[in-house]
This record gives structure tokens, C-alpha cells and sequence, in this order.
């Protein structure tokens, strides 16, 4: 005899494909055991908090919590140009303010690379750099407009 799923299952089914079919599901299966992934984690936690726990367990079925290392906070942009954000290792150490990007360029750079990967449309790379941007939620350079490459900008360096 054959065993019809209720329309509560398929619409749990449907619900779920749904998912899967986001730039955020897609971009998490993605990057998974990659330095990217725990970068993308931290985006969509920042960005998408409440819908995280049934992303993940969509993603990766079984799904009960997240490993070490991850990103336990939003990024910042240090002094130096570099993209900062706490990181919680193995038994809790949290290292306070690590690099994970020389600069918001190689950030940029590494979700641009991520985007081309995925074949994002247009309006997913909008999306997805839009999570980016309000993820990094300080720039504490004495002038974030400021080009490291010209000539001038070495006499404005911080001692």
C-alpha cells in the first residue's frame, strides 16, 4: 500500500526547497569548511538572527549547533584598514579584534570572488552585499576615504 504524505508534509517539503533556493541557503552549503563560510556565517547571523536556526537546519539536516572556530561578533574596521571581528576558538577563547581581512578592498574582493562562484543574479549580489555592508558596523580610520596607494596618504599615517 502506498503512502501518501499529508498536504502538512509537502507544504513543510515545498517550504524547505524554498529555502534551500536562497542566495543565503545556496551561499551557506557553499562555503561550508571554508574561511568564507565562518565570514558568511557571522553576515547572516548579523543580518537574518531569528531565521538562522531553520536556515541551518535546512542547509545541513541534523543541524544542532555551530563548531568552533566562528565569528562572535560584527566587524569593525581597525586603524589600520584591517576588517576585525572577535572569534571564538576551541574551548571558548575568544580572541578580541582578529584580522580576518587585510582591508575592506580584500573583503570586498573575497565576496565578489564568492558571488562569481555561485553565479549570483544581479539582485542576489545586491542582497548579499547589502548583509556585507550592514555587517561591518565601524570604520575607526582617521579618514575611511582615504587611498592607501597614493602618495599623500603616507604623511596622514597614525603613530
Amino acid at each position: 500500500m502506498e503512502h501518501k504524505p499529508d498536504a502538512e508534509t509537502l507544504d513543510q517539503f515545498r517550504h524547505e526547497q524554498e529555502i534551500r533556493e536562497t542566495w543565503q541557503a545556496r551561499a551557506l552549503a557553499h562555503t561550508h569548511h571554508q574561511h568564507i563560510g565562518v565570514v558568511l556565517l557571522s553576515v547572516l547571523a548579523h543580518n537574518y538572527d531569528d531565521a538562522m536556526p531553520v536556515l541551518l537546519r535546512v542547509v545541513f539536516p541534523g543541524f544542532r549547533s555551530i563548531d568552533t572556530p566562528f565569528v562572535c561578533s560584527a566587524a569593525r574596521v581597525a586603524k589600520t584598514g584591517a576588517v576585525v571581528a572577535d572569534v571564538v576558538w576551541d574551548g571558548g577563547l575568544i580572541v578580541k579584534n582578529m584580522v580576518l581581512f587585510k582591508s575592506l578592498n580584500a573583503l570586498k574582493n573575497a565576496f565578489r570572488r564568492l558571488a562569481d562562484k555561485m553565479r549570483l543574479d544581479d539582485a542576489d549580489r545586491i542582497a548579499m552585499f547589502a548583509a556585507v555592508r550592514k555587517w561591518v558596523v565601524a570604520d575607526t580610520r582617521l579618514d575611511p576615504t582615504m587611498d592607501p596607494a597614493d602618495p599623500d596618504a603616507k604623511r596622514l599615517t597614525v603613530n
